[in-house]
């Protein structure tokens, strides 16, 4: 009977020990994975696509700003195709919401290169300011309360969700670097 119980503590004991080493080497694995960054992103697979490659806090926070900078400089230059996706509304309207757009991706291009400036200097706070600033742009309101659907439409909401997906990033980064000198 005592060979029983010792066999089965024995096994118990084992098990315990394979889920550990299992866990710690799945974790060893993760912290390779650039999806170690993209925990807090809504769309996780887009965040992973961003920023495919990196493997620190820094390069992961740069190529989601790099990756997103183009996106916003990409649509600046499409401004002018506005107007005809807007042929339904009043030319006021579609001069209104054609500015709106101009200023927002202006914005929104000037507050990610200094937020390039920012992390680039290692200034934190200027870069979740700037961050912020370039966040929700009025011309994706302006163009839903349109309701335009053309695929600038449809940039102007994947710029939002790559601005968010960078504020995820680095909020996320602030966390790890609080817990890390907690626990440290």
């Amino acid at each position: 009977m005592a060979s029983q119980k010792f066999n089965y503590f024995s096994f118990l004991f084992l098990a315990i020990i394979a889920s550990v080493l299992r866990y710690g080497i799945a974790e060893i694995e993760f912290d390779n994975d650039t999806s170690r960054f993209c925990k807090t992103a809504q769309d996780k697979d887009l965040c992973k696509t961003m920023i495919s490659g990196v493997t620190n806090w820094h390069d992961a926070i740069g190529e989601a700003i790099k990756v997103t900078l183009s996106l916003a400089e990409e649509l600046k230059s499409q401004n002018d195709l506005i107007i005809p996706a807007l042929v339904n509304l009043q030319p006021g309207k579609r001069n209104s919401i054609k500015k709106t757009c101009k200023e927002s991706f202006e914005t929104v291009f000037d507050m990610l290169k200094e937020a390039q400036n920012a992390l680039a200097a290692g200034d934190n706070g200027t870069l979740q300011t700037k961050l912020s600033a370039a966040l929700k742009a009025e011309c994706v309101d302006a163009l839903s309360n349109a309701r335009a659907t053309f695929p600038l439409a449809n940039k102007a909401k994947e710029l939002d969700t790559k601005v968010s997906i960078c504020l995820a990033i680095m909020a996320q980064k602030e966390t790890f670097v609080h817990r890390e000198l907690r626990n440290g």
